[in-house]
């Protein structure tokens, strides 16, 4: 398949791959689903797979008709960088009785673990850029509130090197536990995620990132004089070196975007983690 295209090549490629699967869309990642023939956003968020370093991407998807493969390509259309998908039923062969449910129950357990981070066992930019990324357009093009709170976790970097990779991540698992109990269970209006090494990103919809980073800023704060006044009462406040106490309760950055301060996912998610 080329990568270079003119609007007139775009619709006779789309019109030859509609032969082949079920649905060819054109979309941009940041404007969602594009009008192949203006190239004029639609209003319509696009989920799609996250795209590899040569443009490509695939993922399977629940649909009302069963499972659905996505696969995407990276274009250029009239020197403007684009996403093609293309959408068709996954074909399998399931005979035996409850063969299907299980294939289905084992893909969804593996998508979910793909999801996950391997540390702390919350979210990862797969889900955040898969899963989330399209509801939180979707929110922010219906005028809600729409945000990112990057959180730093001091301590990371230097456990690792002067510790091990298991203090490290203690570590941040003692931040993500806190981290958590901020967000809540409602991942509608709010999702953690860590993203690598020691940074997590906590995505808001339908509230402020703002009022989430003086939470976040409260919990961790309140965490830290319970443990404190935790060894106080045990006797052995002056015995606890700075370290343990950081290694215990760790200390974070914290720092929030807005989506109306950039009108991107990507932007916002940039926005933020600058302002570390």
């Amino acid at each position: 398949m080329k990568q270079d295209y003119t609007l007139d090549e775009l619709q006779t490629e789309m019109t030859a791959l509609a032969q082949l699967f079920d649905s060819v869309t054109l979309a941009d990642p940041r404007m969602g689903l594009l009008d192949p023939a203006t190239l004029q956003p639609l209003n319509k968020v696009a989920a799609m797979p996250a795209l590899d370093a040569a443009g490509r991407g695939l993922k399977i998807e629940k649909a009302a008709d069963g499972l659905r493969t996505v696969i995407a390509q990276g274009i250029t259309v009239a020197d403007t960088p684009c996403v093609l998908l293309l959408g068709m039923p996954l074909p399998r062969n399931l005979q035996a009785d409850g063969a299907e449910d299980a294939f289905t129950r084992a893909l969804s357990q593996m998508q979910d673990d793909l999801r996950r981070d391997y540390v702390t066992g919350v979210y990862n930019s797969v889900y955040l850029n898969e899963a989330f990324r399209p509801r939180a357009e979707r929110a922010a093009l219906d005028g809600k509130p729409v945000g990112v709170v990057m959180v730093r976790v001091n301590e990371y970097w230097q456990l690792r090197e002067k510790e091990s990779n298991s203090a490290a991540d203690c570590c941040l698992n003692m931040a993500s536990g806190i981290l958590q109990l901020v967000v809540g269970p409602d991942h509608d209006k709010a999702v953690l995620a860590r993203l690598n090494d020691g940074y997590f990103a906590i995505v808001t919809v339908g509230m402020p990132a703002a009022r989430m980073a003086q939470a976040v800023h409260e919990a961790m704060n309140a965490s830290r004089r319970e443990f404190n006044i935790s060894l106080s009462r045990r006797g052995i406040a002056a015995r606890a070196s700075e370290a343990l106490k950081a290694w215990k309760v760790p200390t974070v950055a914290i720092a929030s975007a807005e989506w109306g301060e950039t009108a991107s996912w990507d932007m916002t998610l940039s926005l933020a983690q600058q302002r570390l």
